[in-house]
């Protein structure tokens, strides 16, 4: 049961109000202190305490009254993570028309307390790193402001309580990743880094608020916890379109999004390009934020997802193929944090094979450890380059461990975690997905998928182990390959940069801990404790809960329980397919870069592999070739006819060119010259008076009977005509029978009112002429009508 708790709002409000200060606040205050520039100290002060504050605050809400309310629900043993409801606070209604209501409220569950220790505490450790690294920047509160933007939106997606809360946040990273990857924007391609980064994420973000809409439309909610009562579920098992279930097209709406935040298959091009960005930027990228956000947001949905098993199925074996796909991109990167990035989008396709396979307490606990060890990667990348004076070539550097001690021994422990090495946490962690996956079973999946997303990701981990020690080995090992002007400046990186290097190397060294390997024993009871598992269980889907059985009785998606030794062996065949992938690399690169694989790249079909896997397999290209042209064309033309033609030309300039012409021919008449005007006032008065007595002549009929038609002339616009004369004497003919010819000649009278009758051959419509003939000017005047004759009566003539 939920608790009321009021301070949650504060939590994401201290890095928001952070950003305000150094954006704002101290830049308008400067001048009045007689300071051109608000102080670095101040700026940096702001931002690092705002953030620990936060954390320092989300620690106290986790260890107190959550923990408290987490015991008492263990305790009573329930396993329905609905009853524990975790803390909540309403602050007020932010939207309500007809059945909508969006509050803006915020929720702290177990799911919720990870997420607001990773983001809160290596989000502060990256703040005290940029001190160092930002040191001297010109735009240093702008960095600062747009870092705690960055965390305090990143907060918001993560404790919103309903969808649109989150897609605030989600909405809030976007702009920030923006801001931040081009903040060197000086560059074009650091600009063209941000511009790529905000439009991939936009694509993602239509299709996560199609599926919002989606949602509401089939439930009638957003709010999470409505969304897990009986009739929600009830309505996401209600078949939609093409057989499958409407929860699947919401699922897969939800998914498209996570791809674009988080970097998977299709939409993950814009993260290697994010590295344009300042090096504290990638850490939290890639550590604690942005791309983090889709697997979180398919935990937090994990009762949508539990309800498709085909859309978990495409969630896991896009991030099967995107683990494999993004490892081999970076064998061939020379680039120190494009190497990096493609580990992540890897590392991150390991999570979403996690959570596609219903491993939700691994792929979480994935996404923990690689917090901790990426963010050490890019912070200590960060200090490599610092040392090299700006460089990320590794082909240029080796030899680094003599000079930068710290950063190397902190660099060496995360490549060794990340390779899943024994008893470092990226071993328990990839181990439990790979667990999951080769376990993996679910209605509709048969026995194969699962072993191949197992065999993929092994695969991939090879790769991993690999690549990641090629790093090691061409950064630190052999002799150094720079020249003598960048070897001068090679120095190790401040405390300031170090500490949290050291810090975050601690940890991945026993953050592990949290989730051992579910061994039991005779007793099926657990050996080894499980932490992470227990705690998640209050907040992610119970696979045997009843929403999800099937006639049968049976789960849709059962958790998979591998025997020990089945469990142990599939954890050495990582352990040793980890320790393969190192060896290979110290075998090839340990001395440097190999002479061998160089010349294996620039002859036959190594070279045309290589140029593909340096090239990123061209699906940048294939981008250029079948969408950007295209787009690029479309905005183009809408550009040159709608903007610049019609609205530029015709609207705008269009009416400013005619009232300017305009006004140059009124000034032919409007210059003060009194004859001029006395002529237009002659020449006015002529035409008025040529219009006004134009004669107008018509007439009217009616049917008397039978086909009989009267006609009667109308004169009433001729009161004076020309020369003062009216229409007395005038000759009037009448051609009845369309022949040309007159059937009725007579002269007008007006004191004798002129009847004309004439007989039709039948029903129909027919033409009939009048014309009168002045008596003065002798001038004709004619009007022509289609009459309709409704009944068919005696043939006659006139009468």
């Amino acid at each position: 049961m939920q608790k009321t708790n009021n301070l949650l709002f504060l939590i994401p409000l201290l890095p928001l109000a952070g950003a305000f200060l150094n954006l704002f606040v101290w830049r308008l205050l400067a001048p009045l202190t007689g300071k051109y520039r608000q102080s670095d100290s101040l700026t940096h002060t702001t931002a690092i305490a705002s953030v620990l504050g936060a954390f320092g605050l989300a620690c106290y809400l986790v260890g107190v009254p959550l923990w408290k309310q987490y015991s008492a629900w263990h305790a009573l043993g329930d396993a329905r993570p609905e009853t524990m409801g975790g803390l909540h606070q309403h602050l007020w209604t932010w939207i309500e028309v007809g059945s909508l209501k969006i509050d803006l409220a915020f929720r702290l569950d177990t799911l919720t307390a990870v997420m607001l220790l990773v983001i809160t505490g290596i989000g502060s450790l990256i703040h005290i790193y940029s001190v160092g690294y930002m040191h001297g920047e010109k735009r240093y509160p702008a960095f600062f402001g747009y870092l705690n933007l960055f965390t305090g939106m990143m907060l918001i997606l993560v404790l919103g309580d309903s969808l649109p809360i989150m897609f605030i946040g989600w909405e809030g990273v976007g702009l920030c990743s923006y801001l931040l990857i081009g903040f060197w924007f000086e560059e074009t391609a650091n600009a063209d880094a941000g511009r790529k980064a905000f439009v991939a994420n936009r694509v993602g973000d239509f299709a996560f608020l199609l599926g919002i809409c989606l949602l509401f439309y089939a439930t009638g909610s957003v709010d999470f916890a409505d969304l897990q009562r009986p009739e929600s579920i009830d309505a996401l098992k209600e078949v939609f379109w093409g057989g499958e279930r409407m929860g699947f097209y919401i699922a897969l709406l939800f998914f498209i999004g996570a791809c674009g935040k988080s970097a998977q298959i299709p939409l993950y091009v814009w993260l290697p390009d994010a590295m344009a960005g300042p090096t504290p930027v990638s850490a939290l990228i890639h550590a604690a934020t942005m791309v983090t956000a889709g697997v979180y947001m398919i935990v937090r949905m994990s009762f949508l997802y539990a309800h498709s098993t085909t859309a978990m199925a495409i969630v896991a074996v896009v991030g099967a193929l995107t683990a494999l796909f993004a490892a081999i991109m970076a064998f061939a990167q020379t680039d120190l944090k494009k190497v990096l990035a493609y580990s992540t989008v890897s590392q991150l396709g390991f999570m979403f094979v996690g959570v596609g396979v219903g491993a939700y307490t691994a792929g979480v606990f994935h996404l923990i450890t690689h917090a901790f060890f990426k963010a050490g990667l890019f912070l200590a990348a960060g200090s490599v380059m610092h040392a090299m004076s700006g460089s990320g070539d590794i082909m240029k550097m080796g030899g680094l461990r003599k000079y930068m001690p710290r950063t190397r021994w902190s660099f060496l422990i995360y490549c060794v975690a990340i390779a899943g090495i024994f008893p470092f946490s990226g071993f328990f962690s990839k181990d439990e997905i790979l667990a999951g996956a080769f376990g993996a079973g679910a209605e509709g999946w048969g026995p194969v998928l699962g072993k191949f997303l197992w065999a993929t990701l092994s695969i991939a981990a090879l790769g991993t182990a690999f690549y990641m020690f090629r790093l090691y080995f061409l950064v630190f090992g052999g002799e150094l390959r720079c020249d003598e002007e960048t070897k001068s400046h090679i120095h190790e990186s401040p405390y300031s940069m170090t500490v949290p290097l050291m810090i975050l190397a601690a940890f991945t060294c026993v953050i592990g801990v949290i989730g051992f390997p579910h061994l039991l024993d005779d007793k099926k009871e657990l050996i080894l404790p499980t932490y992470l598992h227990d705690w998640l269980s209050s907040t992610v889907v119970d696979f045997g809960r009843e929403s999800l059985l099937m006639a049968n009785g049976t789960s849709s998606i059962p958790e998979s329980h591998l025997s020990n030794t089945l469990t142990i062996g599939l954890m050495i065949g990582a352990f040793a397919i980890g320790l393969i992938g190192i060896f290979t690399a110290k075998a090839i690169y340990g001395r440097g870069p190999s002479e061998k694989v160089a010349a294996m790249c620039e002859t036959g079909n190594g070279k045309a592999i290589h140029n593909v896997v340096l090239n990123k397999f061209y699906v940048d290209e294939l981008y250029e070739w079948s969408l950007y042209r295209f787009f690029r064309g479309a905005a183009k033309t809408l550009h040159e006819v709608v903007d610049r033609f019609l609205i530029d030309g015709l609207v705008v300039n269009g009416s400013a060119w005619l009232i300017d012409r305009g006004s140059r021919g009124l000034q032919l008449f409007q210059n003060g010259q009194l004859h001029r005007y006395l002529v237009g006032v002659v020449v006015g008065g002529a035409l008025i008076f040529y219009f006004a007595s134009s004669p107008k002549v018509s007439f009217d009929y009616k049917q008397l009977n039978a086909n009989e038609v009267e006609f009667t002339p109308d004169f009433s616009s001729l009161t004076t005509i020309r020369g003062g004369l009216d229409a007395k004497g005038a000759t009037i003919t009448f051609d009845l029978d369309s022949d040309g010819e007159a059937d009725f000649t007579s002269e007008y009278h007006p004191q004798k009112p002129m009847k004309v009758k004439w007989t039709f051959g039948g029903a129909g419509k027919y033409k009939v002429s009048m014309t009168m003939t002045d008596a003065v000017f002798d001038e004709k005047y004619s009007v022509t009508r289609t009459i309709t004759v409704k009944d068919l009566a005696v043939k006659g003539g006139v009468k």
